[in-house]
């Protein structure tokens, strides 16, 4: 077999986009493509030839260069290769491993997208379920350090997540959607609210939702630029969903008004006290709603994005990689929406599954369980990776690296956090509840 430098990307992605295990958008040529942009990484896109000269096995790999520290690289959920043919695993790792050492690598780091074993809803593994422990053996007999089993979103990427099957007919998929999750759907379609397919253009309201989500629930979100060139690359390759959810409070008020009305006349028919009590009820919720949806007319004339989806669709798959909500006009579960529409989307797209990127690995005591709990509704399976590897290659600088570099990226988040705390104390007093009470599932 032989090694490849420099793939051809045509080439390369028509070989990940159609592996029947491995293919995954972390490894496309765009991703590289991204970050090389937005990122500065540099992407390398290298394969193995078998006897017949066709791609048996390639990578993207991303290499960093920290400054006063050698270069790293870091394939993203690679390799793409079947991790079972150990005989081709192996010599695909020893001639990547002779590659980066070539371009004076400290470290070389991989997060296969293979599931660790099977587990249950708490976490825990299932007795008498698969287990790929033999995997993480063999891949530490090639000189890969296992970085361990952690919980939350301590990794490069979740090392845990939900993945929705969408094999089977939309009314089983439906089936498998927790009743309430169903139910608010259905009563979005109570209101003036559409789900939308945005454009480029409209990558500034996915950022803007994504930034109140993060000051709500306290966690560093990418910058305006980012958000607008990861959609800019990928729609060029096809592969970029945005998923933007509407509210039109104007026409919501003539819907509203229209079951006023239709309620009234109801009414007139019913003699028994029961549902004439809960007629009138019905009238004084419908008098509240239309007040308060005339006050969010004034303020959103021509109606209010409330939730934005990004989703990335790859080969046979789909990942729901970022989200953002606003808790104004929740009422309408209009977020509800766009989580269900977007997965019925996806399957027309041709997606075997939808992953939605990322959870914890202990839902019972984690401050996300909220999170958790909401991504599991959609009914999917709750899915544990095997972790990260490196692959040290300078024993001195991997030390440095991973020893003194943590605490200046932690000072430096806590001052970005604080900085917004301050910020947040200067706000006006409804403002801050609204960004700072949960929502769950943004």
């Amino acid at each position: 077999m032989k090694f490849i430098q420099n793939v051809d990307p045509q080439r390369y992605d028509a070989f990940v986009r159609s592996h029947p295990t491995k293919s995954h958008f972390m490894q496309s040529a765009a991703w590289g493509e991204l970050n090389e942009r937005e990122k500065g990484l540099k992407a390398h896109l290298v394969g193995m030839e078998n006897e017949a000269g066709e791609l048996c096995a390639a990578a993207l790999l991303l290499e960093r260069r920290p400054p006063m520290f050698p270069p790293y690289f870091y394939s993203p959920r690679g390799f793409v290769v079947d991790f079972f043919d150990r005989p081709l695993l192996d010599e695909f790792c020893r001639a990547v491993f002779a590659y980066t050492a070539q371009c004076g690598a400290m470290f070389l780091k991989i997060d296969p997208d293979i599931e660790r074993r099977e587990i249950d809803p708490h976490g825990n593994g299932v007795q008498g379920g698969f287990d790929n422990t033999p995997l993480i053996e063999h891949l530490k007999s090639l000189g890969f350090r296992h970085r361990g089993f952690n919980l939350g979103f301590e990794g490069r990427q979740p090392r845990f997540t939900i993945r929705i099957d969408l094999t089977p007919d939309d009314a089983e998929i439906d089936k498998r959607i927790v009743g309430n999750v169903l139910k608010n759907v259905k009563k979005s379609h109570r209101y003036a609210c559409e789900v939308l397919r945005g454009e480029s253009g409209q990558v500034k309201e996915l950022h803007r939702l994504i930034t109140i989500t993060s000051e709500r629930d306290e966690f560093v979100g990418y910058s305006a630029s980012y958000y607008q060139s990861m959609f800019d690359v990928l729609d060029k390759y096809g592969m970029a969903n945005l998923y933007l959810g509407k509210v039109d409070p104007a026409k919501t008020v003539e819907m509203l008004k229209a079951e006023l009305d239709a309620l009234l006349k109801k009414r007139e028919t019913i003699k028994k006290p029961g549902p004439l009590n809960e007629s009138h009820l019905t009238e004084q919720r419908l008098l509240r709603e239309i007040e308060q949806f005339e006050n969010y007319a004034r303020e959103y004339p021509d109606g209010a994005f409330i939730s934005a989806h990004f989703v990335i669709h790859y080969g046979d798959k789909s990942w729901a990689v970022h989200a953002g909500s606003d808790k104004l006009m929740s009422e309408t579960f209009i977020n509800n929406r766009v989580y269900y529409e977007k997965l019925h989307d996806a399957k027309r797209q041709g997606a075997r599954l939808l992953d939605q990127f990322g959870t914890v690995g202990n839902p019972d005591d984690s401050p996300l369980r909220s999170l958790h709990e909401f991504k599991r509704q959609f009914g999917g399976k709750y899915v544990e990776f095997i972790g990260e590897f490196d692959f040290i290659q300078k024993k001195f600088w991997y030390y440095l690296y991973n020893n003194v570099l943590p605490l200046y990226r932690t000072a430096r988040i806590r001052l970005k956090m604080a900085l917004r705390g301050k910020k947040q104390r200067k706000m006006p007093l409804d403002r801050r509840r609204a960004i700072q009470s949960p929502a769950a599932g943004g």
